[in-house]
């Protein structure tokens, strides 16, 4: 237990570290324009975060873990960030798994709160097969659906996130890959003479990761992503049963 607390601890405080509110100078360099570029790329950054892994729970399975998206840079047409000087920024987020008995459904809770951003959402993964004994060269295939709340000082809105997730179960290393589509709406809501004006952008995701246990129950994974055309990364770690 100590070593799992001592991983825990390094792995947030890293994280905090990085994530060291991008958004902080959203008031000062926001314009109207360039909108819709920051709600696309706030999205896909979001929305990254959805899986890791293609294999449902079941009942009386759980997950809890911490995730981090990033993306290694704002798209060119994200003049808000670039302008305030943002190279790679990411969200965090930190979720709860269980599985519902006899639906073949696990439900998620998941949330994050730092700094004036306050997001919480929730969704289902459904379990389009899982391999066995004798299917166990098969991928794992899920399908997951996500809806989160946002509000930041100067904003507020949803974020929808539809993924198809598959993952080989097999020892040690766990190789995954998916592909998600997010539709985001963010609305101004804390900037005089702009609140009130409201942005929608959609976008695809594609990802390709691995995980791996390091002790028992507990796993890591790394993941390489495209979100939205632009260049991520994926990492975490949680305890699944």
């Amino acid at each position: 237990m100590k070593k799992i607390s001592l991983l825990v601890s390094l792995f947030l405080s890293f994280s905090f570290n990085l994530f060291a509110d991008p958004f902080e100078d959203f008031k000062t360099y926001f314009s109207q324009s360039d909108f819709k570029a920051f709600v696309k790329d706030f999205g896909g950054v979001l929305g990254a975060n959805d899986f890791n892994s293609g294999r449902a729970l079941g009942f009386p399975g759980f997950d809890i873990g911490f995730d981090m998206a990033i993306q290694k840079e704002p798209a060119s047409g994200n003049k808000i960030l670039k302008n305030a000087g943002v190279k790679s920024f990411g969200i965090p987020m930190v979720h709860g798994s269980v599985g519902i008995p006899l639906t073949g459904l696990d439900f998620t809770l998941r949330g994050f709160s730092y700094s004036g951003l306050n997001i919480i959402g929730g969704g289902l993964r459904y379990n389009i097969f899982k391999s066995g004994m004798i299917t166990k060269f098969m991928p794992d295939l899920s399908a997951m659906l996500y809806y989160d709340k946002i509000n930041y000082d100067y904003f507020k809105g949803s974020h929808i996130s539809l993924d198809i997730v598959g993952s080989w179960d097999i020892p040690i290393v766990k190789p995954f890959a998916g592909i998600g589509i997010d539709k985001t709406k963010l609305e101004i809501d804390g900037i005089t003479g702009f609140d009130g004006i409201d942005e929608s952008a959609s976008g695809s995701r594609y990802t390709l990761g691995v995980k791996f246990s390091p002790l028992p129950l507990v796993y890591l994974y790394g993941a390489y992503s495209i979100i939205h055309s632009e260049k991520g990364y994926n990492f975490g770690l949680g305890v699944r049963f």
